[in-house]
């Protein structure tokens, strides 16, 4: 129980202070010493992997939601459903953790956020391409401007997390209807421009592979 409460504590501590505020003022928080830390967890570097573990650990779960696989349903439809859904298992906690760890530099955000690309960019690639009538991945390997575009979308969606919790911006507590608005700007367009990378006018820097990290050996 102490264990737990210690990584309760310092994840809104580290997500507050940044992740080299000093463990003497994490202590003092928890009202307990610096000593009594370190029985737990033999290292700072060891307690900060713990809280990020942790703090990504539901987002990893479950990335694509199972609704984008639904081809009964439209896309529009399936992408809105899977972000907000995704957007509901962000916290203040954990957004200001990813930011932080980024920031740290190193391999932190790395190893512990989500597999960005196998779990959430390729789905959404490999509807888009059915909506397209484009080959499947399978058949054709994906492409860095596919990439981009899914990534386009996910980083505009992400950005309204990062408006609410680390910006501090005025945002509606439900962000349903922004996510809609999101998907529904981006599909046409991104629908236009998978034609297009599969076409002949596509540029050659686009139309490199984007490698998979499924297939390395």
């Amino acid at each position: 129980a102490r264990e737990g409460r210690i990584v309760e504590v310092a994840s809104e501590f580290f997500a507050e202070r940044g992740l080299d505020a000093p463990t003497r003022d994490l202590a003092e928080r928890l009202d307990v010493t610096q000593a009594l830390l370190y029985r737990y967890f033999a290292s700072k570097r060891q307690l900060i992997e713990r809280v990020l573990e942790q703090a990504f650990g539901r987002l990893r779960e479950r990335s694509a939601h199972p609704a984008l696989a639904d081809r009964r349903r439209p896309l529009e439809e399936r992408l809105s459903v899977m972000y907000q859904c995704y957007l509901g298992r962000v916290s203040y906690t954990s957004m200001r953790l990813f930011v932080q760890a980024g920031l740290q530099g190193g391999d932190l955000a790395r190893r512990f956020s989500v597999p960005l690309s196998e779990r959430i960019l390729r789905p959404i690639i490999e509807e888009l391409r059915h909506e397209a009538g484009l080959p499947a991945p399978e058949v054709r390997p994906l492409m860095r401007g596919e990439r981009e575009l899914a990534m386009a979308l996910h980083g505009g969606i992400m950005f309204l997390a990062v408006r609410k919790f680390v910006y501090g911006m005025p945002m509606p507590d439900d962000l349903s209807d922004l996510v809609a608005l999101q998907v529904r700007a981006f599909l046409p367009g991104a629908i236009l421009e998978m034609r297009r990378l599969h076409g002949d006018a596509a540029e050659l820097t686009l139309t490199v592979r984007q490698l998979d990290r499924r297939q390395r050996s």
